[in-house]
């Protein structure tokens, strides 16, 4: 059972924004340049970015705050009582507010600070909350994409962007505390669907200490301006970073983490790929599937021994191996009943009796993957299989580690090697042209072009997309 403090610290992203990092924000804007006449804060907790607002900027007329939580409500009028403003608290859901409406009455410069939930929609759903926006396609994704986990966003992501796109016909600047990722995907959001901004920055904060959250955090800044048109953002290590060390940037749809490093190699970039990046196996059931080999035996995760023909056996690389170099051999094992997606297993019974019986042993444990990928399909199915699976060479890259070492894995005892989908590889019929592909991956020229295009932050930031882009 979640604690009340507790629960309303996940529904509602309830992080408050000490008023030492509020002032910090607050005079940041003020050194840019930024001179508001009305300031809102659409989701002003219990005061304290407005408070530092209404001490920094002199010139400021209109104070305005929307809050959920009742108590915040009068705390922050509270805190505000004593500023010699137009002062506007209220309390309101985000999700049903006319925001723009509300932005376009109150007269310019206007500024839009804040610091809104850090909470995704799947974390919301584990409540059974209510506290989400109504549902839409908010991220456009299709089919696979929202099965494997896609389709889930950031609360805060929703509402920065629908704040952006409702700011009024004059313009203002937005200024919001969101996790560094949030930031990023809205940028991408708002140049995809042309909004007029300019003077994007995105300042690192140091959220352990702010707010005792692990996670990258940033305060992201966005001037918005008719007829702008800019499409890149200034990146500071640190909030009060006087030079930006890194300019993102945009193309065709995605973002560069350095357009820079792109603009110097963009002549390696794949027009149309001849070479196609692949995601190791899938089979969502290691313990029956994955076995090692101690001596002559082979044991499942299960701890059991297990004796099955070779037929549909093969050795399996792991990514930490891959990442550390130990390519040579591995003392690991996979089954693989099938050649391609979607073949009928039934041929295993006749093929390899021992192995088809060990399979239909544990095929309650199979039957139970929760993936749905797995509904429909003949008994054992796994994914990611294919006649590159069975390619005698690969080039294979860690896609757990964040680093750009790329392997030449090659066969052992004659059979393939196997990896699972925690590895992108491409394969190759010779070593010889597996190794000068793997010399080419590990040039400067290249890393710093695949580089170009990689957030480090992010939970796995290499992926096929980015590998996909450069040419062959």
């Amino acid at each position: 059972m979640i604690r009340a403090k507790s629960r309303q610290k996940t529904e509602f992203g309830d992080f408050q924004t000490p008023p030492e990092l509020a002032d910090a924000v607050c005079r940041l804007l003020r050194q840019e340049g930024i001179t508001p006449a009305s300031i809102v804060e659409p989701t002003c907790g219990e005061g304290f970015f407005l408070k530092a607002a209404a001490d920094v900027f002199p010139q400021v007329k209109q104070l305005v705050g929307r809050e959920w939580n009742d108590t915040y409500v009068d705390t922050a009028r509270s805190r505000l009582e004593a500023c010699d403003l137009s002062i506007d608290i209220a309390q309101a859901d985000f999700f049903q507010q006319d925001w723009k409406a509300t932005l376009e009455q109150h007269p310019g410069p206007l500024l839009v600070l804040g610091n809104p939930p850090w909470v995704t929609n799947s974390q919301l759903g584990t409540l059974d909350s209510a506290n989400l926006p109504a549902k839409s396609n908010f991220q456009n994704e299709r089919g696979i994409a929202a099965k494997t986990g896609k389709a889930n966003f950031d609360i805060s992501q929703w509402m920065i962007t629908h704040l952006l796109e409702s700011m009024p016909e004059q313009g203002g600047v937005l200024a919001m505390l969101c996790k560094t990722a949030v930031a990023r995907k809205v940028l991408q959001h708002a140049w995809k669907q042309g909004l007029s901004l300019k003077d994007c920055s995105i300042r690192c904060i140091d959220s352990r200490r702010h707010f005792q959250a692990a996670v990258d955090a940033c305060l992201f800044i966005c001037h918005v301006q008719p007829g702008a048109a800019s499409r890149q953002c200034a990146i500071f290590h640190e909030i009060e970073d006087p030079r930006p060390a890194s300019i993102l940037g945009y193309y065709e749809g995605s973002l560069l983490a350095d357009r820079e490093a792109f603009e110097r190699h963009r002549e390696l970039m794949a027009d149309k790929p001849t070479r196609r990046w692949r995601s190791g196996l899938k089979h969502d059931c290691r313990d029956v599937m994955q076995l090692r080999r101690e001596g002559w035996t082979l044991i499942n995760g299960l701890g059991e021994a297990v004796e099955l023909e070779d037929d549909f056996l093969f050795p399996l690389m792991p990514a930490g191996a891959i990442h550390r170099g130990e390519t040579k051999s591995t003392e690991q094992f996979v089954l693989v009943p099938q050649t391609h997606t979607g073949e009928d297993t039934s041929k295993i019974a006749t093929i390899a009796p021992r192995t088809w019986a060990y399979l239909q042993k544990h095929a309650e444990r199979l039957a139970a993957r929760k993936s749905s990928i797995y509904r429909g399909r003949p008994p054992f199915s796994i994914f990611g299989i294919g006649e590159y699976s069975f390619a005698p060479w690969k080039v294979a890259i860690s896609a757990l580690h964040k680093d750009l070492r790329f392997r030449v894995i090659g066969p052992q005892d004659g059979r393939p090697v196997m990896l699972d989908d925690t590895t992108y590889f491409l394969s190759f019929p010779s070593r010889k042209e597996a190794k000068a592909a793997a010399a080419r991956l590990q040039s400067d020229e290249v890393q710093e072009f695949l580089s170009a295009w990689i957030f480090w932050d992010a939970k796995r930031p290499i992926t096929t997309e980015v590998l996909q882009r450069l040419a062959a």
